[in-house]
């Protein structure tokens, strides 16, 4: 991986219902995403693991599942990472990417320079299944779209 290259972090477990959603998003702009340049990593990591992956990057966009309960199921939103302190957003990982970052900046880790947080709207994240909801699987070309739009405008800004 080459450090200076964008990077899409898709994240998601694979066990539990609609927490998946990241991880099948990824797999579905994987091949669109690399064409353009982007380093992709799809994975069930989280929190103080994703360190390796965002350390001394430019531009990263992560894609996770989050579940508000404020937003309809499937809407995809960016986060601001400024703004999360403030916000009640629930991702079923154990340390969030917030406090990841924070924790870089207290480590002087080289955190990235700028950061996305793409979040699609779940209801359930704690069923184990191998199938997301109805109503993701519904919306997932939509889905799949939205995010692919966000990333791109992202990674076009200066």
């Amino acid at each position: 991986m080459e450090k200076s290259r964008p990077l899409i972090v898709f994240i998601g477990n694979s066990i539990f219902r609609d927490d998946r959603i990241g991880l099948i998003v990824g797999e579905k702009l994987r091949d669109n995403l690399m064409r353009d340049g982007c380093d992709v990593e799809i994975v069930e990591k989280t929190g103080l693991n994703l360190i390796d992956y965002l350390e001394a990057r430019e531009k990263v966009v992560i894609v996770d599942s989050i579940m508000t309960s404020r937003h309809r199921i499937g809407e995809v939103l960016e986060i601001d990472i400024k703004g999360i302190e403030s916000e009640t957003v629930w991702s079923p990982h154990y340390i969030g990417v917030l406090e990841t970052i924070k924790l870089m900046e207290m480590l002087s880790l080289d955190p990235p320079k700028k950061l996305m947080i793409i979040g699609i709207e779940v209801s359930d994240i704690y069923t184990i299944s191998n199938e997301i909801s109805k109503e993701l699987e519904e919306k997932l070309d939509t889905i799949t779209m939205e995010v692919y739009y966000k990333i791109g405008r992202f990674l076009r800004e200066d």
